[in-house]
């Protein structure tokens, strides 16, 4: 090992007990300021050394960097195709180390272009659109269909999707795709109401995806006393980001005063029975909803 934990600290420039996202999130803005030295062509040997040092540290504090004998290593079919192909699979290797993250979100970004494109071929325009975001159980997608169907004869046809995400402490490293598809659910589909657990909704709610439901509640004459601690100030301008910074500061708030953007309905009558999303069930309308009437229908019969 070249450097101890406490020199590689110091290189990076991260404190002790930082988490390895921190550490990953540290080394990413110094790759993007040794990209930007390179193809400015301000790219010195000084500049080079640092950065060396740097993946070095990096390495260290991912626990990469391991002392190992050096053992004589046969070239597989891999090796060989680049070869054939006069390419140098050591520079491959390190391109796709090193923009791993861009490779990742552009992947995602694909996929979820791929979705939206499949899912306007063949497709039946669906009355009202459900999505569930939280430890979302699929296999009882047809019996709440089936029950939402008898209850609300207008629906004839429902779209559901969902995100996994958990909200035990043990899970809370989600997978890159998981949230993902959830920021994608949230922010670009046509869903026009959630059920999701407590998790993402203190995580997404105060960004302003959804809808303010003080009038809703009080029109469906709903009992929301027991939503009270959903109540939140939607946040209209947040400071810019610092990467110092462990949260985002808030500039200005869309409203004075809490208001009530989720309904808890854990303990609905009409979903008992039916584990759709682990044990805690928020209610949500997404902005610019399509079809209110239904949605509002839809409501109702989950408040019950």
């Amino acid at each position: 090992m070249k450097y101890t934990l406490s020199e590689a600290r110091q290189i990076l420039g991260v404190a002790k007990g930082s988490s390895k996202h921190d550490i990953e999130m540290k080394y990413d803005i110094l790759m993007k300021k040794y990209r930007l030295l390179k193809s400015d062509g301000k790219l010195d040997e000084k500049s080079e050394a640092d950065f060396e040092k740097i993946t070095e540290a990096y390495k260290i504090l991912m626990g990469y960097e391991v002392d190992e004998p050096k053992v004589e290593r046969k070239d597989t079919y891999t090796d060989k195709a680049f070869k054939k192909a006069g390419l140098d699979k050591k520079k491959a290797d390190n391109f796709f180390y090193y923009h791993k993250f861009h490779i990742l979100i552009s992947i995602v970004a694909i996929i979820a272009i791929v979705l939206a494109v499949k899912s306007f071929i063949g497709r039946v325009e669906p009355d009202i659109s459900v999505g569930f975001i939280g430890e979302v159980n699929v296999q009882e997608y047809d019996t709440l269909k089936t029950k939402i169907k008898e209850n609300i004869p207008e629906i004839k046809e429902i779209e559901f999707d969902s995100a996994f995400l958990s909200q035990n402490p043990k899970e809370m490293q989600q997978e890159a795709a998981n949230l993902s598809k959830a920021m994608v659910l949230l922010s670009v589909s046509e869903t026009d109401v959630f059920l999701m657990n407590k998790y993402t909704y203190q995580n997404y709610a105060p960004s302003g995806p959804f809808m303010n439901l003080e009038s809703v509640v009080k029109d469906l004459n709903i009992d929301a006393s027991k939503s009270d601690y959903l109540k939140l100030k939607v946040v209209e301008e947040w400071d810019k980001p610092n990467t110092e910074q462990k949260e985002r500061k808030v500039l200005k708030y869309k409203d004075a005063e809490p208001k009530l953007y989720g309904i808890d309905v854990t303990n609905s009558k009409f979903l008992k029975g039916i584990n759709i999303i682990g044990p805690e069930k928020i209610l949500v309308i997404k902005q610019n909803a399509k079809n209110m009437n239904l949605v509002l229908k839809l409501v109702k019969l989950f408040s019950e």
